[in-house]
């Protein structure tokens, strides 16, 4: 993840109005931001099958399940629930993708995955 990050804090530095019409930006940002989505995806997984919490019904639901059990707060699980969302648009829906819509989400979540990254790392050291 800490390297998919580095490539889009790269991507985010550029403006909106050259990010949206150069192919190149917005590209690497739907891809990158999709892998990083991915990442918290799967490691939650491992956690919730690791500590036997409850089966979620979705990828969405993989952090209400985690925040359930008190390894991510909530806010951050409802802001992680957002970007399971958007994985979706990204991956199944990628004809509908608002270059807008990316951009924001590069300006305004990328916190989300390093937050997601201490908390995680802050439960399981209280778990040893």
């Amino acid at each position: 993840m800490d390297e998919y990050l580095k490539y889009l804090t790269e991507v985010q530095k550029i403006g909106k109005s050259n990010f949206i019409e150069d192919y190149h930006y917005h590209g690497l940002a739907e891809r990158y931001l999709q892998l990083a989505i991915e990442v918290i995806l799967d490691t939650g997984k491992l956690i919730i099958i690791a500590e036997n919490f409850r089966q979620p019904e979705d990828n969405q639901d993989i952090f209400a399940v985690l925040s359930e059990s008190k390894i991510i707060s909530r806010p951050l699980a409802q802001e992680l629930i957002g970007i399971a969302g958007f994985r979706n648009i990204l991956v199944y829906d990628y004809e509908k993708i608002d270059r807008e819509i990316v951009y924001e989400k590069l300006q305004n979540n990328l916190d989300d995955f390093l937050d997601f990254k201490k908390e995680i790392s802050r439960a399981l050291k209280r778990r040893l």
